[in-house]
């Protein structure tokens, strides 16, 4: 019986180490608060630097769809230059298994496996992501299946 709620006990500390926190997440929102909030035709206007490198739409509304989930940012209010870990701190707000769930979901939208390819830690901002998973998109090299 004790070992049924020592294990309970562990179970709740590693749920918590393993859990976003709640307190960055509220902290990073209210930083975030000051600046307006973008609908999604908007927010995807931002991508847009480049005529020649332009980037899906679809691809842009799932990023706008997909990391407040990950998050629970507002979306509409994170720009292309926020970093991902110094100014999102993506790591701490985040479910531990963001990235994973990330190239599930990639997957199972795209149909293209990206799962070999990402690696959160070489991106910076949200521009880097969005660019990423784009060039995932156009890849020839990108698996793909349907």
């Amino acid at each position: 019986m004790w070992q049924s709620a020592i294990n309970y006990l562990r179970n709740l500390r590693t749920y918590q180490d393993l859990s976003p926190d709640a307190g960055i997440r509220r902290r990073i929102n209210l930083q975030l608060r000051s600046r307006p909030s973008l609908a999604v035709a908007e927010w995807s206007e931002l991508f847009s630097s480049s005529p020649s490198e332009s980037v899906s739409h679809e691809l842009l509304v799932f990023v706008y769809d997909q990391l407040p989930v990950y998050s629970g940012l507002e979306i509409g209010k994170i720009r292309p230059s926020d970093r991902l870990i110094d100014d999102l701190q993506l790591p701490l707000v985040c479910w531990f298994d963001w990235p994973h769930q990330l190239c599930c979901d990639f997957y199972e939208t795209f149909q293209v496996d990206i799962s070999e390819e990402f690696d959160e830690s070489l991106l910076e901002t949200i521009g880097d992501l969005v660019w990423f998973l784009n060039k995932q998109l156009k890849s020839p090299d990108s698996i793909a299946s349907g």
